[in-house]
């Protein structure tokens, strides 16, 4: 095959490379595909200088001077993007200064010797230095995915074949070689420049994708975090309204067949506390009054806040005479409690009742009956029963308080 031919082929291969990287630019924002579609643009330039210099001997030292140095700046823009595949950094401008030495390299060589094949052997070895420097720093980002192995089989390759170069040329100085060898040496390098186009958008690819799957899962817990949110009440952290009316949800289409009992609570004399103290201190009596629930149920029951001093417990394979009698440790644990910004122990009155279940859809129903017997029992109470809250002196000015 015609070397001119074989070039234009290979020019052609490039630039659809480089339009890849062009078109892959305007939805990947990776500083590595920045450095590498600049790495093409100049590749492809350089083969149509060398092509031109071809065809235009008046002005080859020019075009040679200029084919290598766009490949060389092609060689370190790809160590640029390699490196920043582990960093995704941009290239700091102390570095572009090692460009310097291979400037006058490029500008030099057409002075070197007239014919291109005497001094394309030394072209060849810096190029190879350059794929070599690019395999080291694709290696130290130990990505370990698809894309990383093909553009570090790509790499390796390039390396054999410009040292190759390196050897073939040398040797011509001095032997006469046989011109076929080199005969397919641009569709060689085409397909080893198209392996190592491919092993790019590849592993710019499982990134994206890796950066998709990171934001998803964030996304998931924010989602799951809002969740929780939404069915937990912010004051006690006890369950809400909405939680449980999804738990109704979730089981029922289940068709759950558990029993158990329900506990219903109402705090006594919530408005006298906060008429008396403020409402910051009625607020620490509500989460003294769940901590003490908690307290008194298992690890697997579920309380929930119904209203403002209103909570229910659903306790799950335990019946109601037996939840019953862990209520005086409750009332143990309310008597004589000491609330910041109030300088003597209250006790916390609770009016609780106990209704059995049989089924999951008779829960509704369970707990108005519970809430109905409750509030019949502390009417009983206020009619012939001393409350439970009695402060054991006389009131305080209300009082701003921390918890």
């Amino acid at each position: 095959m015609d070397s001119k031919i074989g070039l234009i082929i290979q020019i052609a291969g490039v630039s659809l490379i480089t339009l890849l990287t062009l078109f892959l630019r305007r939805s990947l924002k990776v500083v590595a595909l920045k450095h590498w579609t600049h790495a093409w643009l100049f590749l492809s330039f350089a083969l149509f200088c060398l092509r031109l210099a071809f065809s235009y001997e008046d002005y080859s030292t020019q075009l040679f001077s200029f084919y290598f140095l766009t490949e060389y700046i092609f060689g370190f823009l790809l160590v640029a993007g390699c490196r920043s595949l582990g960093e995704n950094g941009d290239l700091p401008i102390r570095q572009e200064i090692l460009l310097l030495p291979f400037i006058v390299i490029a500008f030099s060589l057409p002075f070197v010797a007239v014919d291109f094949n005497l001094v394309f052997n030394l072209h060849s070895l810096i190029l190879s230095g350059f794929f070599t420097v690019a395999f080291v720093e694709l290696w130290r980002t130990k990505i370990g995915t698809f894309g990383w192995k093909v553009m570090l089989v790509a790499l390796g390759l390039l390396i054999v074949d410009f040292v190759q170069y390196f050897a073939v040329f040398t040797l011509r100085q001095f032997y006469d070689f046989p011109s076929d060898y080199l005969m397919f040496n641009s569709i060689v390098d085409l397909v080893l420049q198209i392996l190592l186009g491919f092993g790019m958008v590849i592993i710019l690819l499982e990134l994206v994708l890796s950066d998709a799957k990171i934001a998803n899962e964030k996304l998931r817990k924010a989602h799951e975090k809002l969740e929780e949110l939404a069915h937990i009440d912010p004051l006690t952290t006890a369950l809400n309204r909405h939680a449980f009316h999804g738990y109704l949800k979730r089981h029922g289409s289940q068709g759950d067949k558990a029993s158990g009992s329900v506990g219903f609570f109402d705090i006594d004399n919530l408005k006298v506390i906060n008429d008396m103290y403020g409402h910051a201190v009625g607020d620490i009596a509500i989460r003294s009054v769940v901590r003490a629930i908690r307290e008194i149920i298992r690890g697997e029951d579920l309380i929930f806040r119904w209203g403002g001093d209103e909570f229910f417990v659903i306790m799950v394979g335990l019946d109601a005479d037996v939840a019953y009698e862990r209520v005086t440790r409750m009332e143990a644990l309310l008597t004589n409690v000491r609330i910041e910004g109030v300088n003597h122990p209250l006790t916390i009155g609770v009016s609780h009742a106990f209704e059995n279940f049989e089924d999951i859809s008779r829960l509704e129903a369970t707990i108005e009956a519970a809430d109905a017997k409750m509030y019949r029992q502390k009417q009983m109470r206020k009619t012939g029963v001393k409350p439970q809250f009695m402060p054991s002196l006389p009131p305080e000015p209300t009082q701003a308080v921390q918890r």
